[in-house]
């Protein structure tokens, strides 16, 4: 299967960037929009501008501290992601990449015998600034005192923070020689190989042993530690971040149909139109997505094509008999007012 074209915002490749041109501590400041003693002054009163709060786990139920900036300088870390985002990215990273989603990645592996997916534990936190920084003095050149101070001004507690917009494409350029060594290795074995943020999928018509292992020792040797390793085959599903492949087809989670069961129920056990309507709208999301996931060309697609078409055409069937009511409604009260005065014995 061919790979999509790059998204039309990655305009160069990284030597081009303009953060690969020795900037100074001015010139930075000038692409993030900001002066260089306001950049500053974010770095020493940063805990001004970081939100920090606990959140559990759906899953797991574990709870996780998150600590993200907000303010003033998320809106650094927005203009910074905006031209690291210029930066031309390798075709086997799905995201963090404009026009790219889960089903594309997912796709990218149907047709395939045996599978291979993994995932980086603690994938950003464990991106310290040391590390950070030394990409920026190493990898773009910059001088020392600008590395020191972008570090600063993207890291929060010293690693790159979970809930920043600029972390997921900082990530991905910070460990790009890593990603870039796992796909020398499946290009040389004839194997397919993806990434979405910190999960790694491999696939193709025999996924040997010796690859995991070379994976996991390259995950390794770059700080980093992987975990939920699945070796699958067979005619079952093979869910690809949350989007099963098997064989030639797409298929939907569970936890989809079962939502969509959900709302076939309230949308039938709905007495008023406004019921109907709320039920309609939501049932028509779910639709949408599985629509979306299946493919529009497919029949299963298709069928579900058909069932969002009957749903729109009786919400209209209900509107505009809604509009006729009201209407008649209006006419019959006029009517009333009129023959009302009319039947008056004297003029008051």
């Amino acid at each position: 299967m061919p790979r999509r074209a790059p998204a039309k915002s990655e305009r160069y490749q990284l030597h081009r960037s303009p953060l690969a041109q020795r900037p100074t501590q001015r010139d930075i400041a000038k692409l993030l929009g900001e002066t260089r003693d306001d950049l500053r002054r974010l770095v020493n009163y940063k805990e001004e501008f970081v939100q920090r709060r606990k959140i559990e786990s759906v899953k797991s139920g574990k709870i996780r501290e998150l600590a993200y900036p907000v303010g003033r300088l998320r809106g650094v870390h927005e203009r910074l992601k905006f031209h690291l985002n210029k930066i031309k990215q390798p075709s086997y990273l799905f995201s963090p990449r404009r026009g790219f989603g889960q089903r594309d990645n997912a796709a990218y592996h149907i047709r395939q015998d045996q599978f291979l997916t993994l995932d980086l534990k603690q994938f950003y936190p464990s991106t310290s600034g040391a590390i950070i920084k030394r990409w920026l003095w190493e990898d773009l050149g910059m001088p020392e005192d600008v590395a020191g101070l972008l570090m600063h001004l993207v890291t929060v507690d010293e690693k790159a923070s979970l809930g920043s917009p600029v972390t997921p494409v900082l990530c991905s350029l910070i460990h790009r020689k890593m990603f870039d060594r796992i796909a020398e290795i499946c290009d040389a074995r004839g194997l397919r190989y993806s990434v979405w943020v910190d999960d790694l999928t491999i696939s193709g018509r025999f996924v040997p042993g010796d690859v995991l292992m070379q994976v996991r020792d390259i995950i390794r040797t770059s700080g980093l530690r992987s975990h939920k390793i699945k070796f699958r085959t067979g005619s079952r599903p093979v869910f690809i971040t949350g989007i099963g492949v098997v064989g030639p087809h797409l298929v939907a989670p569970n936890t989809l149909h079962l939502r969509i069961q959900a709302g076939w129920a309230d949308y039938h056990d709905a007495v008023t139109d406004d019921e109907k309507d709320a039920a309609c709208q939501t049932l028509l999301s779910f639709l949408g997505t599985l629509r979306h996931i299946s493919g529009r060309k497919s029949k299963a697609g298709q069928k579900v094509a058909d069932q969002m078409n009957a749903l729109r055409m009786e919400r209209e069937v209900r509107q505009k008999f809604a509009i006729q009511l009201d209407k008649e409604k209006a006419e019959l009260r006029v009517q009333t007012n009129y023959c009302a005065v009319e039947d008056l014995p004297f003029d008051l």
